[in-house]
C-alpha cells in the first residue's frame, strides 16, 4: 500500500483554475460555454428552485444548506453509487460557478465526501503538493485545507503551512 495512488477528490471553480486538478467534473446545473469539462454529476447540482430561492434572497445560509442536505438525501442512491465507484486512476475537481471564499453548494458537497469518503478527500479550493508525505509510513497524503489524509494509516494529519 505505501506509495499507492489514492484518488483524490478537489472542489474549486470554473473560474480559478490553479486550484484544478486531474478531471475536471461539472456539479453545477450548467457551467460556461467556453469551459470543456470531462464528466458532469447532475445529482449533486442545486434544484432550479433552491437556487431561485437563493438568488431572490428567500434563504439564508442556513436555509440553502438544509434544503442542499434534503436533495441530497432524496438523490442519496446517486451519490452513494457515486461515492463507492470512486476508484484510484486519478483525481479529479468538482466545479461550479461561485469563486473561493463565497458560500457555496460545493462546499457542503464536499463535506458529504470527507465524511462517507475521507480517503478520497482532497480539499477546497487548494493546490495540490504532490511531494508531501506522510511522516509515519511516508505515502503520499492528500492534502487538504486544514489537515491532510494519509490513505495508509487512515489518519487525519496538520497540513504543513
Amino acid at each position: 500500500m505505501i506509495g499507492e495512488k489514492v484518488m483524490a477528490i478537489y472542489s474549486a471553480s470554473y473560474f480559478e483554475p490553479h486550484n484544478h486538478h486531474g478531471a475536471l467534473v461539472s456539479i453545477s446545473r450548467s457551467h460556461p460555454r467556453s469551459f470543456q469539462v470531462d464528466d458532469r454529476l447532475p445529482f449533486l447540482a442545486p434544484s432550479r428552485q433552491l437556487l431561485d430561492d437563493w438568488k431572490h434572497r428567500q434563504l439564508t445560509e442556513a436555509g440553502y444548506t438544509d434544503r442542499y442536505r434534503q436533495e441530497l438525501q432524496q438523490s442519496w442512491s446517486q451519490v452513494n453509487s457515486w461515492l463507492a465507484s470512486v476508484t484510484p486512476e486519478g483525481d479529479c475537481t468538482l466545479l461550479c460557478w461561485e469563486k473561493a471564499g463565497e458560500f457555496c453548494h460545493r462546499n457542503l458537497a464536499m463535506k458529504v465526501i470527507r465524511k462517507h469518503r475521507p480517503d478520497c478527500y482532497g480539499g477546497r479550493d487548494i493546490s495540490a503538493d504532490p511531494g508531501l508525505r506522510c511522516s509515519k509510513c511516508q505515502t503520499v497524503i492528500i492534502p487538504g485545507l486544514d489537515q491532510s489524509f494519509c490513505p495508509c494509516c487512515g489518519e487525519w494529519l496538520a497540513t504543513p503551512i
